[in-house]
């Protein structure tokens, strides 16, 4: 992803890698390519966003949704809600409701098909 410092982008390859694994996983890709141009586009713009999703990248990279991490992942999604299209609000919810479901396991138990 655009934007992202080279850390981040480690970070960022390790969880395409973990998610490729699943259908989970791969719908949460899909979602991501839909919607890259509008989450690059914000990321262009807003650095406390860049350096929310760098924070979130980077507790996701050790696998577990703890509280401190599902707390991350869910200020990027409210800084993305706050502004997404209509579509990207669609599915930045239902992620929400996974992430919200899925609070206290690992990420790979979310993943398992």
């Amino acid at each position: 992803m655009q934007g992202l410092g080279d850390k981040d982008q480690g970070a960022t390859d390790q969880l395409h890698e973990q998610l490729k694994s699943s259908r989970v996983g791969q719908r949460w890709e899909r979602m991501l390519r839909l919607h890259a141009h509008e989450v690059e586009a914000v990321l262009a713009v807003h650095v406390d966003v860049r350096d929310n999703v760098s924070r979130a990248l980077a507790l996701l990279s050790f696998g577990q949704l703890d509280e401190e991490t599902t707390a991350a992942v869910e200020l990027v999604i409210n800084d993305l809600q706050r502004f997404a299209g209509v579509p990207m609000q669609r599915d930045l919810t239902r992620m929400r409701d996974e992430l919200a479901l899925a609070r206290g396991q690992s990420l790979q138990d979310l993943l398992v098909d």
